[in-house]
């Protein structure tokens, strides 16, 4: 089918996990024992990638994106089902395979390029737009096990990206070099969009699974969780990982992060959207609404309730608030709800831990607090203009005497 470029079927494979290896024929012979199991990275994948497309594969450390990869790229065999490819294939897996380290730079660019099916003349075509590309002009003519870490990974996507494969296969690589070289290398890859290659991303990086891929893939267990729209797929794997972030826990299992008298219980944390949905993520300047259950022995009068939020990065602390220092008076019901509302969100893209409290106002007795236990996630808004910070802070600049307001 000439509108599909990689086809998997019913793809499943396994590794052998071996506990003790033995040392000696005889200890092969007489050992009865297991000394391996079988893990199995993918089971059951079944995929079509149109031709054409850019596909993104996101999955959690372990979950199989790699292994997949590798089985496109004819590199690892399936122990069940099969791949059929379409086109001549590109991969872009572990970056500097073929270099010698006591070769030169440039003797390592035609050492590569003969790894990847080029001729020593055809290598010595691409060779200036090569070094272009890496920036590495003055270093070419050293051996590349004195360059940096960032140099040598650097000459290798670009080696690897001098290839016009009619389908790219690309693991995590998108990250190297400085900020200019990721965007050159994100420039590349439009180019190969525009010119119709196919393109299949495995990345951590959401963001660029959003930005750079139609419709993305998650893998979880070796198993399709999800397939389809990148915005949707991306969107789904985040609920999944904030429902696993905030399942309930024993408060006798983490006491440094939750403690209290107890005579007032939080029972649970939502974080809901305008529409009262709730949603794992969210993007700067829409509606957040943190909703907070509560249980008490009885009714209390005179209590407060504060929420923290902290960068999960580097847990810096963001900003706080509380219904007294809102003026608010709190009297607490045996069983009710909470919520704070932020109208407009100001914080920028980025995951963010969440403190609860639950408090007798005038001699600050803790009932209940959870320490940094519930967390949400911060998208990017295509339409406010991209800042830098933590907030999202609304300016206006004036240009020839003409307000533009952001």
């Amino acid at each position: 089918m000439a509108d599909i470029a990689i086809t998997c079927a019913g793809v499943w494979k396994s590794y052998r996990i071996y506990h003790q290896r033995s040392h000696t024929l005889k200890e092969k012979v007489l050992s009865r024992r297991n000394m391996f199991e079988d893990f199995w990275a993918l089971k059951g994948v079944d995929l079509e990638v149109p031709s054409g497309s850019t596909m993104g594969i996101i999955g959690a450390n372990g979950s199989g994106k790699s292994t997949l990869l590798k089985t496109m790229a004819r590199i690892l065999t399936p122990n069940k089902g099969w791949v059929e490819v379409n086109g001549t294939v590109s991969p872009l897996l572990e970056l500097g395979t073929g270099f010698h380290p006591e070769l030169t730079g440039r003797e390592n660019v035609a050492l590569a390029g003969s790894l990847l099916g080029h001729t020593r003349r055809d290598m010595e075509k691409k060779y200036d737009g090569i070094v272009e590309f890496a920036g590495i002009e003055n270093f070419m003519d050293i051996p590349v096990k004195n360059y940096s870490t960032g140099m040598y990974t650097r000459l290798a996507f670009a080696v690897a990206i001098s290839v016009d494969p009619e389908i790219l296969l690309i693991d995590e690589v998108l990250s190297v070099g400085d900020e200019s070289f990721q965007m050159r290398c994100h420039q590349r890859i439009a180019e190969l969009r525009a010119e119709g290659r196919t393109i299949v991303l495995v990345s951590h990086s959401l963001e660029t699974i959003r930005a750079l891929c139609k419709r993305a893939v998650w893998i979880e267990s070796g198993v399709v969780r999800e397939a389809g729209l990148s915005h949707d797929v991306v969107g789904a794997y985040l609920g999944g990982v904030h429902k696993r972030m905030t399942q309930p826990r024993e408060r006798e299992s983490l006491p440094e992060n939750r403690y209290g008298s107890g005579e007032a219980e939080i029972t649970g944390v939502q974080f809901l959207d305008a529409d009262g949905d709730e949603v794992p993520s969210f993007c700067t300047g829409q509606s957040l609404t943190v909703r907070v259950g509560y249980r008490a022995s009885g009714p209390i009068e005179d209590a407060t309730c504060g929420i923290a939020v902290f960068r999960a990065d580097n847990h810096t602390y963001v900003f706080g608030q509380s219904t007294q220092g809102s003026k608010i008076k709190l009297n607490l019901a045996e069983a009710g709800t909470i919520d704070m509302t932020l109208p407009s969100m100001p914080l920028l893209k980025g995951q963010y831990l969440v403190t609860i409290s639950l408090e007798r106002a005038e001699v600050k007795e803790i009932f209940d607090l959870h320490d940094r236990e519930y967390s949400f996630v911060v998208l990017d808004n295509p339409g406010l203009p991209m800042g830098g910070g933590l907030i999202h802070v609304p300016t206006t600049w004036t240009i020839s005497g003409s307000p533009v307001r952001a």
